[in-house]
């Protein structure tokens, strides 16, 4: 089956996300997968109204944008697509994408502190990682929703998630997705455990996931980290995420 990877980041963004780019592209090369990228003009597809509404941030319009250039790219003739957000690091490049189902969503082990400070796991689906084939009745309705909801969302309640990973778990609680968690993401708890060398939220995101992480979403909008890259190790994550 013909894939295509799909990615888009802002011209200035911080020098890791270059390293997680590059790590997509490989893989790709590896696969035999298309890489597409695009920059800014991600969001050109995006109504004017859609972009007023939600005041110019990019994140939620970027819930729009990804499924709507999902649909083109497969109205064009492209067999499967999958959407990878750019701070996804991949961390097994012989891992291939499912073929067997019309649409996918990644799954995070998500590990963080209760109130009362005891770590606590949760499992829900996050479209940091998204594919759709030709035939999935999913994306039109996702594209869809997501419009109606912007469209009659009062501006000053719209979070952050609303149409992107708050949406799919409350569709997940109904219709049940199938979900990939190799494709997972860290918590910023997760994170702050690489970037010392060991900790608690590490073991316990590696003891409590499915299955072997083949590729993480980073979250990099969750946690402050120097543009520098030297706050987000991807060498080490990689190193201590394979084991």
């Amino acid at each position: 089956m013909r894939v295509t990877v799909f990615q888009s980041a802002a011209s200035s963004r911080p020098q890791w996300v270059d390293g997680c780019l590059d790590s997509v592209i490989d893989w790709c090369k590896h696969a035999g997968y298309q890489h597409r990228f695009l920059g800014d003009d991600l969001f050109d597809c995006v109504p004017d109204w859609y972009m007023d509404k939600v005041a110019g941030r990019l994140p939620i319009a970027a819930d729009y944008a990804r499924l709507w250039h999902c649909r083109k790219l497969l109205n064009e003739g492209e067999q499967q697509v999958l959407w990878l957000d750019a701070d996804t690091l991949v961390i097994d490049v012989d891992w291939r994408l499912p073929s067997q189902s019309h649409t996918l969503f990644g799954e995070e082990c998500w590990v963080q502190r209760s109130e009362r400070g005891n770590l606590q796991v949760k499992r829900q689906p996050h479209n940091a990682f998204s594919a759709f084939r030709r035939d999935s009745p999913v994306l039109d309705f996702l594209l869809e929703a997501t419009g109606s909801i912007i469209a009659r969302a009062d501006p000053q309640f719209i979070s952050p998630q609303m149409v992107g990973p708050k949406l799919l778990k409350a569709l997940h609680n109904i219709v049940h997705f199938d979900l990939v968690p190799a494709a997972g993401a860290l918590s910023p708890e997760v994170i702050q455990a690489i970037v010392d060398g060991g900790g608690a939220a590490l073991e316990r995101f590696l003891d409590e996931r499915r299955c072997e992480t083949t590729m993480v979403n980073l979250c990099a909008s969750l946690h402050q980290q120097s543009d520098d890259g030297v706050g987000l190790p991807l060498a080490k994550i990689k190193h201590l995420i394979r084991r």
